[in-house]
């Protein structure tokens, strides 16, 4: 194995939460959700951080918590969407573990997001073209952070083929 240290990126909804808890146990290694441990932190929502501090402000605390992951072995982390594309936190991750980007076409993005706004300070309140653009806009913006992970696995419908081969890629 490269790292004790592996981080999950990708758009919102890509499944990094999921398949990182799946991941961590079949490891036997920890598991922390950047988004959770920032609202068990901070006692408040990503959505109520978005509205108190802005999106900068909400990245700032992201990164304190990010940068304390360095003293971590043998963890699985989730990282928010947007984390890899701030300050400098790529070439954090990349340094410190194995970054693998979980990819989903842009159209399951747009499925999986359309049942799922409400917690999503980027996407809230818009409506379903706003969302649909929205996405289009981000992941052109992310791609050049998400392309730069050590690895790129799939995970459009088949969550078993996607675990099957992150597990592929820690052996």
């Amino acid at each position: 194995m490269q790292s004790s240290v592996i981080y999950l990126i990708g758009f919102s909804t890509s499944g990094k939460s999921t398949l990182g808890k799946i991941i961590a146990d079949k490891l036997n290694y920890h598991f922390i959700d950047l988004d959770e441990a920032i609202t068990q932190q901070q006692g408040k929502s990503i959505n109520a951080l978005f509205d108190e501090f802005g999106e900068e402000g909400f990245r700032k605390i992201e990164q304190q918590l990010l940068v304390n992951t360095i003293f971590l072995t043998e963890t699985v982390i989730a990282c928010g969407g947007g984390t890899p594309c701030y300050s400098d936190n790529m070439e954090f991750l990349l340094r410190n573990g194995t970054v693998i980007y979980l990819q989903v076409d842009e159209s399951d993005l747009l499925e999986r997001m359309l049942n799922n706004t409400a917690e999503r300070p980027l996407f809230k309140g818009k409506s379903n073209e706003e969302i649909a653009s929205h996405i289009n806009k981000l992941l052109t913006a992310r791609k050049e952070f998400y392309e730069r992970a050590n690895y790129t696995i799939k995970n459009n419908s088949n969550e078993e083929s996607a675990i099957s081969s992150i597990l592929k890629i820690l052996e």
